[in-house]
Order: structure tokens, then sequence, then C-alpha cells
């Protein structure tokens, strides 16, 4: 906790106690701060600061357009970041109230929940199309499967079923590439965890913005609507629940998206940048059960491409 005593110390804020992790990942640790003026810090661990200034310009883009994202608290010296000598780069934001969509594989989001999802994803999309961020970032959409291309030969010899799974990575990047759907500000992590309710019909806030960048725009909608329909465990996604954030992101843009090829090849797309992700991040641990039908990801992939 020495480093998030050293973080605050550059904040302003009301409360720097009690100090509650939330969340620890790989890319980053997030903190709950105070009690009653509530506070969330994160601690990042591999981003570059241009990395969060295009974050920080975000936001601040979308919640000048009404978007429902949480404040950006800057520092006693009017910074969007805070740092240490080891070299971590932190960024607080204001609490957001609310509740999250109960998503497993016994429990499905309502209707009213998707389509209300669905419906501020899309609000989100025709703001982006129009955010101009001062730098580029190093993240897009291909890095997670890039992962796998700097690991080839590991999962190759090591993992059960590497070998499809390397060229089926091969084969959604060049669709990715060659693929001419309109380009914009996409969240690119819009699942249930990321969305707070207000009530069933109305969002109070959307978090987690670390993996935004400029992208194909339908490729935020193929993986929220894919997480939001299709929980971990269960062998195929909820039909109703999938049209009803289709319904919902389809009365807002003005380029409406069916249920056709297209779609189905970003989710595809985005179900195996997720598997990616899920195994490049365990290759070093011991304990990884190296067989790629083991991931959550890859049979919702299997699923899509079956259609």
């Amino acid at each position: 906790m020495e480093t998030v005593q050293k973080i605050l110390n550059q904040y302003d804020i009301p409360e720097v106690s009690p100090i509650e992790m939330v969340r620890e990942s790989g890319d980053n640790n997030v903190y709950l701060i105070g009690e009653k003026n509530k506070k969330i810090l994160r601690v990042s661990k591999r981003l570059p600061i241009k990395d969060v200034r295009f974050e920080y310009e975000a936001l601040q883009y979308l919640s000048f357009n009404n978007l429902p994202v949480p404040g950006w608290v800057k520092t006693k010296d009017g910074n969007f970041y805070a740092s240490t000598d080891g070299f971590d780069v932190a960024v607080m934001f204001d609490f957001l109230e609310g509740y999250h969509a109960h998503i497993d594989k016994d429990n499905l989001p309502t209707k009213e929940q998707a389509y209300a999802a669905g419906h501020t994803l899309a609000s989100m999309a025709e703001i982006g199309k129009t955010f101009k961020p001062s730098s580029s970032r190093r993240r897009n959409v291909f890095v997670e499967l890039e992962r796998v291309l700097q690991n080839e030969e590991t999962f190759k010899k090591d993992f059960e079923g590497g070998e499809v799974f390397v060229e089926q990575v091969k084969e959604v990047i060049k669709f990715g590439r060659e693929d001419e759907s309109p380009v914009g500000f996409i969240h690119n992590d819009y699942r249930s965890g990321n969305v707070f309710f207000k009530n069933d019909k109305e969002i109070s806030g959307v978090i987690d913005f670390d993996w935004s960048c400029i992208g194909p725009i339908i490729k935020d909608l193929a993986l929220g609507v894919l997480e939001w329909s299709f929980p971990d465990g269960k062998a195929e996604p909820d039909f109703t629940i999938f049209d009803a954030f289709l319904d919902g992101y389809n009365s807002v843009v003005k380029e409406k998206i069916t249920k056709a090829s297209t779609l189905y090849s970003w989710i595809k797309f985005a179900a195996l940048s997720d598997t990616a992700t899920f195994f490049c991040d365990r290759l070093a641990s011991p304990d990884l059960k190296k067989k790629i039908t083991r991931s959550y990801m890859y049979k919702k992939y299997l699923f899509f491409n079956s259609l």
C-alpha cells in the first residue's frame, strides 16, 4: 500500500482511507478510496502516458456529449495522471452509483437491460465518430491476436488444438484488415461488469476505458452482443437477449446492423481476441491447462463458426 499512499498524496481529495483493492490483474490494480466521498484509483503497470492521454481525452469528449462516464479527477498540480518512481501510472475517477446486470451460466440480463446496453453503446459509437485525439495510442483491435503470432511456435508445439487455433487467428486477422466497416472510437471491453444501471431501462454509467482505441465500430457491437447474450458455460447464446441488444443499438445508429455474415465474422474476431488474451496472459504459469477448448470464449467462437 506504500505505492498507493504516495499516489494519493498527489491528490486533493476529502478522504484517503479506507483503501480497498477491488480488482487485481496483469494490466492494473484498482482501489476504492474512502467511504462518504468515494473515488476509484487505477494503478497501471504497463500503460504508456500517451495511452492515458488518449483515454482522458476520450472520457472528456464523451462526458461533454452527455454520455454517462465517470468524472476524471486531476492531481493537485492539475495533471491528468499521477506517477511514482516505480514507473506506475495512476488515474483517479469519481465513484459511480448503480448496479450491474447479473449474467452467468444460470442468469441472463432482462430484455430491458440488454436493450438499454445496446442503446448506450450505440450512443457512444455515434458520439465517437467525431472524436479526434491529440495523439494515437498503442492499442488497437489486433494487439491481442498478434500476441498469438508472436508465440506461434509455443501454441503449435505445446497446446492441444494449438495449430488449428493459430490458423484461425490468422484468418480473423486477415478478415479484420480487409473489412471496410466504418472506423471510430470504441470502448473495446463493453461487458456487463463495465456498465452500471440506475434502473433496468436506464444506464447510470460506463467504466473501464483503458482498452479503448480507434477501430472498426462494429467490433464493439460484436463483443457487446456476444457477452450480454452468451454467458460463459452456456452452449449457445440466448437470441432473445441478442436481438434485444441489437434492437437497442439499431434504435440509435444511422446505419442499421443485421444478423448477417459481417456481424458474425466480427463476433468470431472478438471471441478469438479474448481467447488470445486468456492464454497469452498465462503462458508462463505452470498451472495453465494447455488445451484451447478450455477457453469459454473459444467455445463461443466455435458456435458462431458453425453457423
